[in-house]
């Protein structure tokens, strides 16, 4: 093994190890922070998830043509430094008005790093252990995850917002680190002999050309746009749901809510195995039809937990669903990765980032508005039903991994 690919895989584990922990403090805790502490409107909910999409939809496709155009490693570096900025601003009061400008901070951060680390791994170690090293990495980001979750409830049961300011300060000490270990020795520019704006803009003009030439890059686009629609409000309302509607047994909500993500956590650890050796054994033509088993999975799932009359039945429908949620995550990735030309990698996951930021702008308000007119309920039923498009899109001719050679 050559001293770069040891550096290379040092830093990736690294990342991997410690990025899901720090991002697990404000995860496991911040949808109850901001429906118990912060507003019970789910209207003023879904527009807390809206400032951040909103900030993602902003910065997406700019912060993905710096990555390409400049340097992946300090494009994470940047963003993890802003993240846990937001996140300690998130942390310092309840007051709405700053909670809502902390989610447009750390919305412009984590634009700085989503597309970037894996394309950044592609570039390092080659193409050929993407897809491998994506879902192992994801294996030991579910193990730091469960670490985090029992940090976080354990914080959270003295103060709900101190795993958020612990998780700040958490990010921006993975940026140091990150600074220091993390080489970049693949990477190469999109565009050479330009620089400043006329590599941003030939970089662009370069991933829109891609996304013209290859159909499934533009129904990958469209699969964002309807994820956004779906996640904008399940996101924005389950905790809320979960808090109203059921009587919450034996524990406070901060120690089920870490059990429940702790579910997830461990669940997802097998089936990401299961789907690796999948894949290893059909060398990846299967991808698009696990995607499609997952998200029709999921929207069957989320209404078991919309639905379900017993809080016991609510939790389990909660774990299938969101474990198959994140499942899908690193496979989707991989695929975009493996079918996505080095030179673009992270504008092109940045745009689907993008259409996934507008989807969710577009349609939390819309679904935060149903709940109060109707109940949330309906709007979640709403929410978990528009999910299911992308069933068909995975499975049809221009998703497959076959049409894109």
């Amino acid at each position: 093994m050559t001293t770069h690919r040891r550096r290379a895989l040092r830093a990736y584990y690294t990342f991997r190890l410690i990025a899901p922990f720090v991002y697990t403090m404000w995860l496991t805790v911040a949808t109850l922070y901001f429906a118990s502490v912060v507003t019970s409107d789910p209207f003023r909910l879904a527009t807390l998830a809206v400032m951040l999409e909103a900030a993602t939809l902003l910065f997406e496709v700019p912060t993905g043509v710096l990555a390409d155009s400049f340097s992946r490693k300090w494009s994470i570096v940047v963003g993890y430094l802003i993240w846990g900025g937001g996140y300690l601003l998130q942390a310092l009061t309840p007051d709405y008005g700053i909670v809502l400008l902390s989610q447009a901070v750390w919305g412009l951060g984590f634009t700085f790093v989503s597309g970037a680390p894996e394309a950044w791994l592609v570039d390092e170690l080659g193409q050929d252990e993407a897809l491998p090293l994506l879902l192992r990495g994801s294996q030991i980001g579910q193990v730091s995850t469960a670490v985090g979750i029992v940090v976080a409830t354990v914080l959270g049961a003295i103060n709900v917002a101190l795993p958020i300011a612990v998780g700040g300060i958490a990010t921006i000490l993975l940026a140091l680190l990150l600074a220091l270990i993390m080489p970049e020795h693949g990477f190469q520019p999109a565009t050479r002999g330009t620089g400043g704006p006329k590599a941003l803009a030939a970089t662009l003009r370069a991933s829109l050309l891609e996304l013209k030439r290859r159909d499934a890059l533009r129904a990958l686009v469209f699969v964002g746009l309807v994820i956004g629609v779906s996640v904008g409000g399940y996101d924005a309302l389950y905790a809320p749901h979960i808090l109203q509607n059921y009587a919450i047994p034996f524990f406070e909500p901060v120690i089920w809510f870490g059990i429940l993500f702790g579910c997830v956590t461990v669940l997802s650890i097998p089936v990401l195995e299961l789907a690796k050796r999948w894949l290893q054994g059909s060398r990846g033509r299967q991808t698009a039809t696990i995607l499609a088993w997952f998200a029709a999975g999921t929207v069957l799932s989320n209404l078991a937990f919309v639905w379900a009359q017993d809080f016991y039945l609510l939790a389990i429908a909660y774990c299938l669903g969101q474990t198959l949620r994140t499942v899908t995550k690193p496979l989707f990735m991989a695929w975009i990765n493996e079918h996505t030309p080095s030179e673009v990698r992270a504008t092109v996951i940045s745009m689907y980032w993008q259409s996934n930021a507008l989807g969710q702008i577009l349609a939390a308000p819309v679904w935060g508005a149903l709940a109060n007119m109707l109940s949330l309920r309906i709007a979640l039923t709403g929410a978990s039903l528009s999910l299911a498009p992308v069933v068909r899109i995975y499975r049809s001719r221009r998703f497959k991994d076959t049409e894109l050679s």
